[in-house]
């Protein structure tokens, strides 16, 4: 059974799916997560250096150096065979590329060592939330920015009701078809139902000491793009 609340059941989820996660997300997304996930690097541009938090297969972070030539990235996750993915995708930046299999909540950097942090589609997998934002405040330089991006629960009664006939029926029958894991999609799905608002997260965030935070619906609510200063 994969739970947030014991995070070797989810490094395991993610180390059964790891080969095959980019193709999926493409697939159960409808390609939507590269516009999301676009939206986020350019939150970053005119950084120097990014620290991608649950960097997964790399895409943010890849992303993020093949958009900023001058630039250096750490791609942080707790389960080294996505950041082999990662490793494979970012060749030909490997020299501006820092892979570390570590815990978010528990970032192996200095304090005020990055202009930029991203999470990408990761913050609901991590057991203390609120722990990973205090070691983000910490690692981030003054003036740096956090960007999250995380799939949420939209907002109109009709998308709402649809999106969740999507995420308990249809996802997980997919997620078999394409991971041979339907748990793993099982458990993503009711991740995505349980997490707690953005607007949640955005109190979080100013109680940890940021700045000026701006929530950005992606979609009609089912993705959110979350930003905050480390002013």
């Amino acid at each position: 059974m994969y739970q947030a609340s014991d995070p070797e059941t989810i490094q395991s989820l993610f180390k059964s799916i790891a080969t095959k996660y980019d193709r999926a997300n493409a697939i159960f997304s409808f390609g939507l997560h590269r516009t999301w996930n676009r939206r986020l690097i350019e939150s970053m541009r005119g950084k120097r250096q990014l620290l991608d938090l649950c960097a997964g297969t790399g895409e943010i972070g890849v992303g993020f150096l093949r958009e900023n030539p001058h630039a250096e990235a750490w791609l942080l996750d707790f389960c080294p065979e996505m950041l082999e993915v990662a490793r494979w995708k970012g060749g030909p930046f490997q020299e501006r590329m820092t892979l570390m299999v570590a815990d978010a909540q528990k970032i192996p950097l200095e304090r005020e060592r990055v202009e930029g942090v991203t999470i990408a589609y990761g913050i609901r997998n991590i057991q203390r939330p609120r722990s990973c934002f205090q070691e983000v405040y910490r690692v981030l330089k003054r003036g740096g920015k956090l960007g999250i991006l995380e799939l949420t629960r939209p907002h109109s009664a009709f998308l709402r009701l649809s999106h969740g006939i999507y995420l308990k029926g249809v996802l997980p029958l997919l997620g078999k078809l394409m991971t041979n894991n339907g748990d793993a999609y099982k458990y993503l799905a009711s991740s995505i139902q349980a997490f707690v608002s953005p607007e949640e997260v955005g109190r979080e965030l100013l109680g940890t000491g940021f700045s000026q935070v701006e929530i950005c619906p992606l979609f009609g609510g089912i993705a959110t793009l979350i930003l905050a200063d480390k002013s």
